[in-house]
């Protein structure tokens, strides 16, 4: 049997016909995707790609008790793309519930990051990204609540792409709690955050990947993945703030960083935030080489063993965030 489908969103999807809820679907706009209805056993072409999905389609499905319709999906990217082009009406729904939103919200983010890894020069993702973020930050302005349902959704296993989304959500949380309110600034920051690793993908697998410590030789290849990121993401026009996190996610308030060895406040705040939810995230999930540590050991390293690694009143702001997350989960 068919799951809904936004559980769907985590199987592996291959040429089936998925459900969707109506209220998910953006009225008066071309889907994109045939949508089809399951009538005596079979499934039924009710609107083409061509054809908009109106409020009187709408109207009429509920009052004939359809509260689904079907599109078909050759894979999983298919179905990404409908949740995608209509990712902002799923968000501002009032009837979409608040964890189908998240899941949705993530499961698109996390699509989007793969995208971007694998063609990131690509100035169409570039600009898809920032539909994501704004999303995001929709999402994260509502509730509190929501925050949590994001971060909840990552598991413990680091996953290049879900590192990143989880970056992305950490970073803009934080620096709203920290006053950063302006929609720009957020989602500049919040392009950077889901990117930050981008660079990653010119550094050779065996290095990201090996359990041991890296020689001295893999260690400067391994230091190059901000510029990489850098050089990568100002092809596809990435605004200037996202190319600055890029580059200045390992600096280190007291010089000790990466690759320039900025200092103090030479460092913008944006990357001062992505600093420490990019090590603190890192730390508390499982990775191929290393166990996840729990929270509170995490936050003890940054705290006291990479004591003016981080600035203190980010730092103190971000247990005071993880705090309330905690209080909010235990309810």
């Amino acid at each position: 049997m068919i799951q809904a489908a936004f559980e769907s969103l985590d199987q592996n999807i291959e040429k089936q016909y998925v459900p969707v809820e109506l209220d998910f679907i953006e009225l008066d706009s071309l889907c994109e995707q045939n949508i089809y209805l399951f009538v005596q056993d079979r499934f039924v072409l009710y609107r083409g790609a061509n054809l908009p999905f109106t409020l009187q389609d709408k109207l009429r499905l509920e009052k004939a008790k359809q509260n689904k319709v079907y599109i078909y999906c050759e894979n999983e990217a298919d179905l990404r793309r409908f949740y995608e082009s209509n990712l902002t009406n799923i968000i501002e729904s009032d009837k979409v519930a608040p964890e189908k939103k998240a899941k949705v919200l993530y499961q698109c983010a996390k699509g989007i990051a793969k995208d971007l890894f694998e063609k990131p020069t690509s100035t169409e993702t570039i600009q898809r990204s920032r539909g994501v973020v704004d999303n995001t930050l929709s999402l994260l302005s509502k509730s509190s609540d929501a925050f949590v349902q994001m971060i909840s959704l990552s598991g413990h296993d680091y996953y290049t792409y879900t590192h990143c989304v989880n970056v992305l959500t950490l970073t803009v949380s934080l620096l709203s709690d920290l006053g950063y309110k302006d929609p720009r600034f957020l989602k500049e920051a919040g392009m950077g955050a889901l990117l930050h690793d981008v660079g990653k993908k010119k550094v050779p697998i065996e290095i990201l990947n090996k359990p041991g410590k890296l020689t001295e030789e893999e260690w400067q290849v391994m230091k190059r993945h901000p510029e990489f990121g850098a050089e990568i993401v100002e092809r596809a026009r990435m605004p200037e703030r996202g190319v600055d996190i890029i580059i200045q996610h390992h600096e280190r308030i007291n010089g000790k960083g990466y690759p320039h060895g900025l200092v103090g406040q030479d460092i913008p705040i944006a990357s001062q935030v992505v600093a420490i939810t990019d090590a603190y995230d890192a730390m508390t999930t499982n990775r191929c080489y290393q166990k996840a540590m729990k929270p509170f050991d995490a936050m003890r390293i940054i705290t006291q063993e990479m004591k003016g690694h981080y600035n203190p009143q980010v730092v103190q702001k971000f247990l005071q965030m993880l705090n309330v997350k905690n209080k909010l989960q235990k309810k």
